[in-house]
């Protein structure tokens, strides 16, 4: 029995109009009205494509809770297990400055962004609070027993921020369908499937509209 594993990035915590920043772990921000828009769209483009949850999974942060609270209650689901595991990455030194203010930090800092940002290459040396061996012990924890291929679950949704999901398709994943980002834009969808022979990569990065 085929395994589908869904993704969704949680909404804009940004409105028009305002100063957009790094928000990690650190700072616990709420949707916005575009983000809470968004949450409906990924449960319509779910319902549309006949990909109906049996769980979903969420961060414990705010913008990742609600998300995935829309898309449960707008499915006729059970409310979301919360797991700390898929906190999003604390940016410390970057946390709460914009692109081009990180960028000010130097030509190091630039190149590290630049490398994250394309290629989620961690910034060893940026100062960020997290470490990336912790990130990837937590989400690795997470992959094992929640998304084993035992037969609990058919059709898992796991929500949760930018900087998490770029690492989960890469423990799941063979090199071989490994991309240079796993980047994913707010309010979008991906889908790995699971078979006794392992994962493939279905769709990645996906606006609702589009899946």
């Amino acid at each position: 029995m085929t395994m589908e594993i869904l993704f969704a990035r949680h909404g804009n915590t940004f409105a028009p109009g305002d100063r957009v920043t790094w928000v990690g772990r650190e700072t616990d921000l709420p949707l916005v009205d575009k983000g809470l828009a968004q949450a409906a769209l990924a449960a319509e483009a779910l319902k549309r494509r006949g990909l109906l949850p049996d769980i979903i999974f969420a961060a414990s942060l705010q913008r990742t809770r609600r998300f995935a609270e829309i898309v449960a209650e707008a499915l006729g689901l059970p409310p979301p297990l919360i797991d700390g595991r898929l906190d999003e990455v604390d940016y410390g030194r970057w946390a709460g400055r914009s692109n081009d203010e990180i960028a000010a930090l130097g030509e190091a800092a630039r190149l590290a962004m630049e490398a994250w940002n394309n290629a989620d290459r961690w910034p060893a040396a940026a100062g960020w609070s997290s470490r990336e061996s912790d990130i990837l012990a937590a989400i690795g924890g997470f992959v094992g027993e929640c998304l084993a291929d035992d037969g609990r679950f058919r059709r898992p949704l796991v929500v949760s921020s930018n900087g998490i999901l770029r690492f989960l398709p890469r423990l799941l994943l063979p090199p071989s369908e490994h991309r240079t980002s796993f980047k994913m834009g707010t309010g979008h969808l991906g889908v790995i499937d699971r078979t006794g022979g392992g994962c493939r990569l279905r769709c990645w990065n996906v606006a609702p509209g589009d899946f």
